[in-house]
């Protein structure tokens, strides 16, 4: 059963990736159209010409960190294979056991063709665990110290376009899809148990939904220029302008709005934030570490030297309680805890 379901899941997402990624740009046309219209803080004209002079400024081709992100992204576009298997074959594994896990405690259910209401119900609750683990490997990526050091990355784009997306380390990638997979896995191995539906039904439309959400949820616009904001529902789903606070190097905006679809989650962690006018911050890091990430081999390679000052740090502190404490025995006069 488990490789004839890969097999039959992979050959599905040749067609739907494809899918998936026209309506990526289709979103972003739609978005950047209505925050043209909308805003009049832009003080450009109101035609076409306006309208590729707001999604097209200058800055766009001077920015030195939007060249670094071109080259990232053809790197890690050579490598998306690697990653996004690892992720649809996570999630099937765990799908999978954890609906055999219940079978053999509980025992089997005849599967049924699936309502429109169970269907709902069991797509809601995946892109609901989906959006939380997205959500809580990124609130890591910042709390952890040693994947804040490969996070960095990200940030240190000092201008946001499409494709910083895609301006992640390696190592980050297999950490956030890892989380991502173990959820979304194993939310889709419970609900089809408790619905007694085929597991294979589930998986697609689970991942499927997740992913055409994203899709249609203004994707792009998370990274770029272009500040769409929601309004009041920004207490409910996270605007692209909630997501370019994340990016500021502003001390009152550091590690905010970790969120992806969903802002609930950062309102339970405290890290919630409306969202402010474009021009009110910068992008980035801050100038003393912003100035390790600019080239390409310093993107790869810093984290990696970070990485290792740490822990050669740790080492040393610990060489130096053990040596204090050594020489503490000797002393009658201090008492060693």
């Amino acid at each position: 059963m488990f490789w004839p379901l890969i097999s039959r899941i992979l050959s599905h997402f040749v067609s739907f990736t494809f899918f998936v990624t026209i309506m990526t740009w289709v979103s972003l046309a739609i978005g950047a159209a209505i925050t043209f219209l909308v805003r009049t803080n832009h003080g450009l004209p109101k035609t076409f010409h306006g309208f590729l002079r707001f999604c097209f400024p200058a800055a766009m081709f001077t920015t030195k960190t939007v060249h670094t992100d071109l080259i990232i992204y053809a790197l890690n576009r050579l490598a998306t294979p690697l990653f996004i298997a690892p992720l649809l074959l996570g999630s099937i594994f765990i799908s999978t056991s954890s609906y055999e896990g219940l079978t053999r405690l509980f025992g089997p259910h005849a599967q049924v063709p699936e309502t429109t209401l169970v269907w709902l119900i069991v797509v809601t609750a995946v892109i609901i665990g989906a959006d939380f683990a997205t959500f809580y490997t990124h609130y890591l990526d910042h709390k952890i110290k040693v994947m804040w050091e490969f996070h960095k990355i990200h940030h240190s784009s000092e201008f946001l376009i499409p494709i910083t997306n895609k301006r992640f380390h390696p190592a980050q990638q297999i950490f956030d899809n890892t989380g991502v997979a173990l959820t979304s896995g194993a939310v889709i191995g419970v609900f089809s148990y408790l619905f007694s539906m085929p597991i294979y039904d589930n998986t697609i439309a689970g991942v499927d939904a997740y992913f055409l959400v994203n899709a249609l949820s203004f994707y792009h616009l998370r990274h770029s220029h272009i500040d769409m904001s929601y309004g009041w529902l920004e207490n409910i789903f996270l605007s692209p302008s909630q997501h370019h606070l994340h990016h500021s190097k502003e001390p009152r905006h550091w590690d905010k709005n970790f969120g992806l679809l969903l802002s609930v989650w950062d309102k339970l962690f405290g890290t919630f934030l409306y969202s402010e006018p474009r021009g009110s911050f910068r992008l980035g890091l801050p100038e003393t570490e912003g100035q390790n990430y600019r080239t390409v081999a310093q993107l790869y390679a810093t984290p990696f030297i970070n990485i290792g000052k740490m822990a050669h740090k740790g080492l040393s502190d610990k060489a130096g309680v053990a040596q204090l404490k050594a020489g503490n025995k000797n002393d009658p006069g201090v008492i060693v805890r």
